[in-house]
Order: C-alpha cells, then sequence, then structure tokens
C-alpha cells in the first residue's frame, strides 16, 4: 500500500457507564498510571458518609474500559443559594490529552451539571509537572473549556519518595540527622507495631486530638476515621501504627495502600518526652510497612507549593524532605465555569478566607 493510500478505518464504540462495580472501578484504576486513593471506589463510598452525592463515570470502548472518573456533588458554600458545584479530585484518569474518553467524559460531566444546577466543573488531576505531556494536559483541558484556577482544594504539592531501593540504599539517603534519631528512638526501646484492637484505635484518635490541638488543624469525627479503616481494611489495605515507649502509647499514623501507592494520612503524637525522636522512627516504620505490602512508591503527601523557612508547613516540608524523595508539583486546578457572576462571588470568598488564615498564621 503507497503512502498516499488511506487506511481502513474501523470506528470503535464509545459509551460512558455511571452502574460500575468495585471490583472493575479499582482494578482499572490501581493499574492504571494516573490511578489515585482519591479516585478509589472507597474514597467514594467515604465521600457519601460524609453527605456528598457520588458519581462514577466509566469510558467504555468495545468492552473494555479506557478512562474513568468521579465526581462529588456537593454545596457552594454562598448563604442564600441553592447551588452545587462538582469536583474530581485527582482524575480523570485517561491515557493521553487526545483520548477520546476525556471528551466524552467532561460531556457526562456536563450532563450532570446540568441537572444538579452546579455553578461549576472543577477537576484537579493526577498529572505532574514532570509530564512529558505536560502542555499537551493544559491545551487538552483549555480546548474543552476550562480555566486554570491558581487555588487548589486538595493541595497542589506533594512529597514523594520511591521505596524500589533496597532498605540499606532507602536508609542511606536519609539526612545525617534523621539516621541518627531513629537510631536513637531504636537504642532509647521505642518500638512500632501494627494496631490490633479498639482500645488501639481509640489510643490513634486520641492522639490525632491531641495533635490537633496543638496545631491548630481540622479533623473529622471519629466515626469517620473508623470508617477509613472499615473500607480500606477489608483487603489489608489500610493499617494503623502505634510507637510505644516503656509500654505507652507515644505516637500513631494512618497509613493507606492502594494499587502501587501508600499514602500517609493522619498522625498524631504526645506532647511529653521530647527526647524521644517518635515522629522519626514512625515515619521509618511507616515506610517499611509500605515495602512490605509490595508499594513502590510513598507519597507523604501536602508539602508548600514554594516552601520558605518560616512561612506556614515549612516545618512538615523540612521533616518529610529529611527521607530523601522529590516534590510533585500536580496540573493546575481547572473550573468549567458555568454561572461566571456567582463564579467571581465564590473566588473573592475564598480569597480572603484565605487572606485571614495567613494572617493568623503570621501572627
Amino acid at each position: 500500500m503507497s503512502q498516499l493510500e488511506e487506511k481502513p478505518f474501523t470506528k470503535l464504540s464509545l459509551e460512558i457507564k455511571t452502574e460500575i462495580d468495585r471490583e472493575e472501578w479499582n482494578g482499572f484504576l490501581q493499574e492504571h498510571p494516573q490511578g489515585h486513593l482519591l479516585q478509589s471506589y472507597e474514597w467514594g463510598e467515604l465521600l457519601r458518609y460524609l453527605g456528598a452525592k457520588v458519581y462514577r463515570l466509566a469510558a467504555i470502548q468495545d468492552g473494555c474500559m479506557i478512562g474513568a472518573m468521579m465526581l462529588s456533588l456537593s454545596d457552594v458554600p454562598l448563604p442564600g443559594l441553592r447551588l452545587k458545584w462538582l469536583y474530581c479530585c485527582r482524575g480523570p484518569a485517561v491515557d493521553a490529552p487526545d483520548s477520546p474518553a476525556l471528551k466524552a467524559l467532561i460531556e457526562e460531566a456536563h450532563a450532570i451539571a446540568s441537572r444538579e444546577r452546579a455553578l461549576i466543573l472543577r477537576l484537579e488531576p493526577n498529572i505532574t509537572e514532570d509530564d512529558p505531556q505536560y502542555e499537551r494536559w493544559l491545551d487538552a483541558f483549555r480546548s474543552l473549556g476550562f480555566k486554570i484556577n491558581p487555588i487548589a482544594v486538595h493541595g497542589r504539592s506533594s512529597w514523594h519518595l520511591d521505596i524500589r531501593p533496597a532498605l540499606p540504599i532507602l536508609r542511606s539517603a536519609f539526612r545525617k540527622t534523621w539516621r541518627h534519631n531513629i537510631q536513637k528512638a531504636e537504642r532509647m526501646g521505642a518500638v512500632v507495631r501494627v494496631a490490633q484492637s479498639e482500645e488501639d484505635f481509640e489510643t490513634y484518635y486520641r492522639l490525632l486530638q491531641l495533635t490537633s490541638k496543638r496545631d491548630d488543624f481540622f479533623i473529622h469525627d471519629k466515626d469517620y476515621h473508623r470508617e477509613i479503616l472499615r473500607q480500606f481494611s477489608e483487603n489489608g489495605n489500610a493499617a494503623l501504627l502505634i510507637a510505644e515507649y516503656q509500654g505507652e502509647p507515644v505516637a500513631a499514623k494512618l497509613l493507606i495502600r492502594y494499587g502501587h501507592c501508600c499514602w500517609d494520612m493522619f498522625a498524631g503524637m504526645t506532647d511529653d518526652r521530647t527526647d524521644l525522636p517518635k515522629s522519626h522512627i514512625l515515619q521509618y516504620h511507616a515506610l517499611l510497612w509500605a515495602k512490605e505490602q509490595g508499594c513502590t512508591l510513598f507519597d507523604f503527601r501536602t508539602i508548600p507549593d514554594n516552601p520558605r523557612e518560616g512561612s506556614e508547613m515549612w516545618g512538615v516540608y523540612h521533616f518529610k524532605k529529611g527521607f530523601g524523595g522529590f516534590p510533585a508539583h500536580y496540573l493546575w486546578t481547572q473550573d468549567y465555569i458555568y454561572r461566571p457572576v456567582l463564579y467571581r462571588l465564590w473566588r473573592e470568598a475564598v480569597a480572603l478566607r484565605r487572606t485571614l488564615r495567613r494572617r493568623k498564621h503570621t501572627h
């Protein structure tokens, strides 16, 4: 056949399914490069637990799933208005910017938005700046009518660690002081174990409450954390780690595995025994647990977009960075705006709230 001759073309069928079971949904996302915990079937059930309406959209081509997007529907926090907003956190998952699945999923989302009187459709894709097609992704969303929003709902930057290397190599990449602190905690007799009982769960939540009060951050109620464990523990994909010193709990951490990645979810610790590097020994054992589960990547979760010493979350960033790894900066938040005037009011309210929060943390 000459280069000028047209090759035969077979049109492939593409449909969007809105009813899909847990096994098929997770099976696709856990193997997809853009699959993420916050798009998991279980996370959707947690969103429902919190009162959100959840839509799972699967792009099916000739019987095979080629794209997925989970949306949550919530109230717009503007008094007196009965409007909703649609949000897709770390999705959709499709193979390429020109995949027909992307357009099809967005079109289905628009139909949902119309039925639900949504103010916006907001996406925060699981695509990082080191993706070789990063600019093409931006162009794809722009061509679909999305606008960049510099303010992210879910932190735009995260700290990642490749945990595939052998343990001695992994440990050698820790900051020297971090290695010393782990050794010190071990010499002092600190132990870390996986929680086994309801009493352990109560200990975890009590330590989380102490830390929330001390560091002034929001936590969900105890039943929500219990629901997290219920959703992910069935297949051994969640663990509570308890650090103890002389038989007393001093720190605790919740981990979740999804696919090849382990996420560092929540942690709390006591105020006493400041001479004991409890956060370092607990974090080290979190990495050990993730390796034992066969994970290849550890996600420490949110860090500041532009970390500067003395700024908010600098201490968190400094601690995570000490274990080696690299920052991951995700694609800008993408907003499709259905009601421009109300959208501007909402943006102004969010900006004001962020300004007040920054002032609180700098005084």
